[in-house]
């Protein structure tokens, strides 16, 4: 609990200003750990009161020389090539390299020659380099058949919804995600508040509020 004991002291402050909007999105990312799965408890509680929009406790994922693998070695689905929803989030590293998702860097020194550059041609151009390599270069797809991404990363597929302590809590195998409860939906019971969550009447009542905010006629 050191990282949250020294947040507290030195962004109090932020993290007031932020709760309940401005319009910004504010969400924390928490990597689930052998060392720190009992903190996740913690870590809610010691947020709620800030009103964020989004918390993610992710699985850890654990790196080797022809893939990755999650925490307590889940498997997921056979890889078909070109099937990968986490592929297309595409990343500009420091140096110009075009990426398309976020594993690709760890192959990235046996596939350095083949990268694109954004200093050397258009990010449209990148991009199609970067889909052909996706799509047809060896070293690539090895890679992708042992990805942890792939394995996991249609969330919604397989997520469960439930009310946990005041948050909303949307759970698969790979992420749980926690979303406070509106204090005006508090005191609900949480097998209804959870009917209107599965139902999207959550959402209604809160654009609702926001039009009334604004002073929109709702009528």
């Amino acid at each position: 609990m050191q990282f949250m004991l020294q947040f507290s002291l030195n962004n109090m402050e932020i993290l007031n200003s932020l709760a309940g909007g401005g319009g910004i999105y504010v969400q924390v990312q928490f990597t689930e750990q052998p060392q720190n799965k009992n903190e996740v408890q913690d870590m809610l509680d010691f947020y709620r009161p800030y009103k964020l929009n989004q918390i993610s406790v992710n699985k850890m994922s654990i790196y080797h020389e022809g893939g990755s693998v999650l925490m307590d070695n889940l498997k997921g689905k056979d890889y078909e090539v070109g099937t990968c929803s986490a592929y297309g989030a595409y990343i500009v590293l420091t140096d110009g390299s075009v990426v398309g998702c976020c594993d690709e860097v760890h192959i990235y020194p046996k596939l350095r020659d083949k990268i694109p550059n954004i200093f050397e041609t258009s990010l449209e151009e990148c991009k199609k380099q970067s889909d052909f390599l996706y799509l047809n270069d060896a070293t690539f797809i090895n890679y992708c058949k042992n990805c942890s991404l792939y394995d996991f990363f249609d969330l919604n597929a397989t997520a469960k919804k439930s009310i946990n302590n005041g948050y909303l809590e949307i759970s698969s195998k790979v992420q749980t995600r926690y979303f406070v409860v509106p204090e005006y939906l508090s005191s609900i019971p949480e097998d209804v508040l959870l009917f209107m969550y599965e139902n999207n009447m959550v959402s209604a009542i809160k654009n609702f509020k926001k039009g009334l905010s604004h002073g929109t006629d709702v009528n």
